[in-house]
């Protein structure tokens, strides 16, 4: 079991020298925040305790309940008390999205709009099969809010209350506002990027880390204007790019497709500070994966199910990558529009969550998926651990 560092500390003039650091790690592995019900406040304390870094997913979860689950992970932690936090970039706040395309009476917001209108249309016999009803009917007044902020500013005011250590942001940019207020906290802040073009306008904008994440990566890209398409390249050549452009001072946690020890190795070899890992913990047994995504985890690893992961906006309006089924072939045609998307399929992918049809949901996996183990998220760590 080797030990890991957040990295050479920050010479006078780099974009960190000014800011706080990551806390040392005893291991290399850093949980990734997965949305929607896997990361738990016990996974993430879980794999704190381990030696790693534990992150609670904040995105489409109310501010409050986040402020409790980071409290409870912080209190079920014992050497290793730092858990960090992931905070969805709602739009209006998303900086690398050009202003133009954010203005509501704009052409692009008609076009978007009309789009997601298409969209509904060709979901209406899934509601119908699956017995469910659609947002976005005008006649009810459930609109679809391109402009939905997500709790954006309890959250921000919950990270200065309360003094989360560490805090990454996915689906944007914020602005440089953004990490002057809760550096002033004394948070360590971090974002998930895709490009080279994305680590260095992080780092403009104020980053301490750079989530670096690969194509392989299992769950939504988090590639900063939704309407680009992502990157193709693999996450080891995409390192050495980001290591050339931002130098070796920063600290970078690298995701995609690590299952193991000999995958975080590559990363740490390449220059990553620590490999983030999300797939591989979705079968821990803290993770709050849903009965029918483990399922389907179960059938890839034994070779009883598929195990193919494809790229797909269908179920958000986001890129994202999960084991490919049904819905994500038939409606293949979804536009870049989340959280509107996200909205529509929400009671379609909760009545087949229900129901047992694995055709109809998001089952969110990365490359390797048939990989993974079911086991306490502890000796998932010590098997990622070189």
């Amino acid at each position: 079991m080797t030990t890991a560092s957040s990295g050479p500390t920050a010479s006078t003039d780099s974009a960190v020298s000014a800011n706080p650091t990551v806390p040392p790690l005893t291991v290399p592995i850093v949980a990734a925040p997965m949305a929607g019900g896997p990361s738990t406040w016990q996974l993430a304390a879980a794999v704190s305790n381990a030696g790693g870094l534990g992150f609670l997913a904040g995105g489409m979860r109310p501010a409050a309940q986040l402020a409790e689950d980071v409290s409870a992970a912080r209190e079920a932690t014992d050497h290793a008390p730092t858990i960090g936090v992931n905070l969805f970039v709602p739009e209006p706040a998303n900086t690398a999205i050009p202003t133009s395309r954010k203005t509501p009476e704009s052409e692009a917001r008609r076009r978007r709009a009309a789009e997601v209108a298409a969209y509904r249309s060709s979901l209406l016999p899934e509601a119908e099969r699956l017995g469910v009803e659609l947002p976005g009917d005008t006649e009810t007044g459930t609109p679809l809010d391109p402009d939905a902020m997500d709790g954006w500013e309890e959250k921000l005011a919950a990270v200065e209350a309360d003094g989360w250590p560490v805090v990454t942001f996915t689906f944007g940019l914020p602005a440089p506002e953004v990490f002057d207020r809760l550096h002033a906290s004394g948070s360590v802040l971090g974002v998930t990027v895709t490009s080279v073009d994305e680590a260095v306008a992080a780092l403009d904008n104020g980053a301490d880390v750079l989530c670096l994440q690969g194509p392989e990566a299992g769950g939504h890209r988090s590639v900063h204007d939704p309407a680009a398409d992502p990157g193709a390249t693999g996450l080891l050549d995409l390192l050495t790019q980001v290591r050339t452009a931002v130098g070796n001072e920063v600290p970078v946690f690298a995701a995609g497709g690590i299952m193991d020890a000999r995958g975080v190795q590559a990363v740490l070899d390449a220059g990553a500070t620590a490999a983030q890992c999300g797939t591989a913990f979705l079968r821990a047994e803290e993770a709050g994966t849903s009965a029918l995504h483990r399922d389907a985890l179960d059938r890839a690893a034994t070779g009883t199910g598929a195990s193919k992961t494809a790229l797909t906006r269908a179920f958000s309006g986001r890129w994202a990558r999960g084991l490919e089924n049904r819905f994500m072939r038939e409606h293949a045609d979804a536009p870049a529009a989340y959280p509107e998307i996200n909205a529509l399929t929400k009671p379609v992918r909760a009545a087949a969550t229900q129901s047992g049809d694995a055709e109809s949901v998001s089952l969110w996996a990365g490359v390797g998926a048939e990989r993974t183990r079911s086991a306490p998220a502890a000796v998932i760590v010590e098997d990622l651990t070189p």
